[in-house]
């Protein structure tokens, strides 16, 4: 286990490791927001959540029974992917805890262990406790008894651990629940398939795997049969799950797929979000191929996105739009402008890797700048007013594929609380080449200056807590230190090409 000694995060208002040993507390059981009748889309996700808790009243029933002996259990980390254990069913669906280490937050992406405050040598890299939330229980059905359940992780004594991303999307939506509208997000996500090798990816040659597909052919129907078959199977398998994708299609890029889930609630909807790109992992590893949702994994190659669709509700209208009008509502301009406000402090939630700003680049339609405009694509944010007025909706197009959905959604959402509370107004929609607007402020073009910007963030840590904000950008200045240290172990061919012969 290679550690990295870093100063970690320091001791911030959501207080630090609670005293007491490891032993098992109630955790209390948590109320969302109150349930509105938001009409339309939003009527059609309290069917689809109503599905899912007869789904997973159905998965409790069979682990009680002895029917699914096993569960996976789900743990979203801080990168953004699902860990956890397999444990005894009957247990999981009595509500029993489990002991979970600290330094599951303190991973990168290929396990590197690095210190904080959190989990160190200092205190004994110590347990914080999960628990399972059985409103997530699902059965796997390509899995013979097998299920499996979300968790989420708590202090011995119960109070939520301030690094878990599901506890920071939960603070921030059960903020937002006071202004009394209802949020719900649309989750779509970018990929490359490929046909699997082992011995090529373990040599660090991926450029070398083949793609699904004879050639490129976005959104074709033929020349496409990998590609569909493989759709078809996805949207069965999410369907009998619960999770609604609603469409699955190839992209620009040779071996490149898109896929868009239904809307749902803050946390469903990155509940939903984590768990398909997991699976659909799954899915493609039992066809022997492996997908990659890596920000910009080929120079040439599209990248990839997770583009994330959003609008408010109350008392059954899509309040984002404006019948008057046929436009954005006030509110709707209020929510859309905190989400500009806090953009640039949020911009190393959306691009978390040194990778993530390759991907930047406002001719492929990955946004530069802090921008909106209606139906505009090279914009952050963008208006959708079609098919109808209750698809009103904001598609936020700054994140990349590789970004923390629990994150991401807990950034907008602050920012639209943050502009409906503070009677924001946004600056002046952008037609055209957003990357012209003359007055709109650019992102942080590398990730160590997106997290210096996130770490000085006053909305940061207003919304997710110092405690969140300054471990997060520790972790960003681990990945960032072991890029450095690769470099500067590397003659790259850049250099051999300009001086070998010339110096």
């Amino acid at each position: 286990m290679h550690l990295v000694h870093l100063q970690g995060s320091r001791a911030g208002a959501g207080g630090g490791l609670s005293p007491g040993g490891c032993g098992e507390a109630t955790a209390p059981r948590r109320q969302g927001p109150a349930r509105q009748d938001l009409g339309g889309t939003g009527r059609m996700a309290m069917a689809d959540a109503a599905a899912r808790g007869a789904l997973a009243d159905r998965a409790v029933k069979a682990m009680l029974a002895g029917e699914i002996d096993l569960v996976q259990m789900e743990i979203p980390d801080l990168n953004g992917a699902l860990r956890g254990k397999f444990a005894a069913a009957k247990k999981v669906a009595g509500g029993g805890r489990s002991a979970i280490c600290t330094v599951l937050y303190q991973m990168t992406p290929v396990d590197d262990v690095w210190e904080s405050r959190h989990s160190s040598y200092d205190n004994g890299f110590p347990d914080v406790l999960g628990v399972p939330d059985l409103s997530t229980a699902i059965a796997l059905p390509w899995r013979q008894g097998m299920g499996a359940v979300l968790y989420d992780v708590v202090y011995p004594d119960g109070s939520p651990f301030p690094l878990a991303p599901r506890n920071v999307l939960r603070r921030v939506a059960d903020r937002f629940a006071a202004t009394g509208y209802a949020p719900m997000f649309g989750v779509e996500y970018e990929a490359f398939v490929l046909h699997a090798n082992r011995e090529m990816m373990q040599a660090g040659r991926h450029h070398d795997l083949t793609s699904i597909g004879r050639m490129a052919n976005a959104y074709r129907l033929t020349q496409a049969d990998e590609a569909r078959e493989l759709g078809a199977e996805f949207i069965r398998r999410m369907r009998g799950i619960g999770i609604t994708v609603e469409v699955f299609h190839t992209e620009l890029g040779l071996g490149a797929v898109e896929f868009a889930m239904a809307p749902a609630g803050a946390i469903e909807a990155a509940d939903n979000a984590i768990r398909a790109k997991t699976y659909f992992r799954e899915l493609c590893a039992e066809r022997g191929l492996t997908a990659s949702f890596m920000a910009k994994w080929r120079v040439g190659d599209s990248g990839c996105g997770a583009h994330i669709h959003q609008s408010i509700w109350k008392n059954g209208v899509n309040v984002f739009y404006d019948a008057g009008t046929g436009k954005l509502s006030e509110v709707g301009h209020r929510y859309l402008a905190g989400m500009l406000a806090g953009l640039s402090d949020c911009g190393v939630i959306f691009r978390p890797y040194v990778n993530s700003f390759r991907r930047f680049n406002v001719s492929a339609w990955s946004p530069e700048n802090v921008s909106w405009g209606y139906d505009n694509r090279s914009a952050a944010l963008r208006v959708i007013a079609y098919p109808e007025p209750k698809a009103y909706r904001i598609e936020h197009r700054v994140p990349g594929a590789d970004a923390n959905p629990y994150l991401s959604i807990a950034a907008m959402l602050a920012g639209g609380h943050h502009g409906i509370a503070n009677g924001l107004v946004p600056s002046a929609a952008v037609a055209g080449n957003a990357l012209k607007a003359p007055d709109a402020q650019r992102l942080a073009g590398t990730l160590g200056e997106a997290t210096e910007v996130f770490e000085r963030s006053a909305f940061a840590r207003d919304y997710f807590g110092d405690d969140f904000v300054e471990h997060f950008a520790a972790s960003r200045r681990v990945e960032l230190q072991y890029w450095n240290d690769w470099l500067a172990s590397q003659v790259t061919s850049h250099e051999l090409i300009r001086h070998f012969e010339t110096s």
